[in-house]
């Protein structure tokens, strides 16, 4: 009886320190996985893009396809290039500010225009996920799992927004509008929050 004891404990302990160890200096799969997974959504830029990508296209539904490509070319770029020494945040701002602002008209975008700026806004907000988690983004699998990430991301918001569409069709436009004009507002904020903290 007392030997069961033993080895039930000798067993316990080997397995709290794999666990520990787990944890600690070699992370498993499922463990890189998820911190993948989690990487874009702990940056508001991120946020911002995905906003800006389900808003715009539904005020351009028949340009899905040029949204959906350029951010794919935007997110393999950055996939590419991984953490960069550059702090691209203030112009990813200043062009999102502008794409609100656009929105806010209501007009259509040119379907090249609409892929280059998504392609752009993409690629400089997944560098400064790689670049503020240079620790993790040094691992290749965490690098392609938080692209796919941020695709899906996107992906989410067109979807929603795309099915609200269909749900109020007549006040869809207007409602775009608004919620671009709280946009501004909230890029403006980041803004004013990036140029003040030293």
């Amino acid at each position: 009886m007392l030997g069961k004891a033993t080895l039930a404990i000798a067993l316990f302990a080997q397995a709290s320190q794999s666990w520990a160890h787990a944890l600690g200096t070699d992370p498993t799969v499922i463990e890189r996985i998820d911190a993948g997974l989690m990487l874009p959504s702990e940056l508001s830029l991120v946020w911002i893009v995905w906003l800006i990508f389900g808003l715009w296209i539904v005020q351009n539904l028949d340009q899905a396809a040029y949204f959906f490509s350029g951010a794919v070319v935007g997110i393999t770029c950055s996939l590419l290039m991984g953490a960069v020494g550059v702090d691209v945040t203030l112009p990813a701002l200043l062009m999102a500010l502008v794409v609100a602002a656009w929105m806010c008209v209501g007009r259509t975008t040119p379907a090249l225009i609409s892929a280059s700026v998504v392609a752009i806004l993409s690629a400089a907000s997944m560098m400064m996920v790689f670049s503020v988690h240079a620790d993790l983004s040094g691992d290749q699998l965490i690098r392609i799992v938080a692209s796919v990430s941020m695709l899906f991301g996107a992906s989410f918001f067109g979807g929603l927004f795309k099915q609200i569409q269909l749900w109020l069709p007549t006040q869809t436009p207007i409602g775009i509008r608004i919620l671009s004009s709280w946009m501004v507002a909230l890029i403006a904020i980041q803004l004013a929050m990036h140029v003040m903290t030293p």
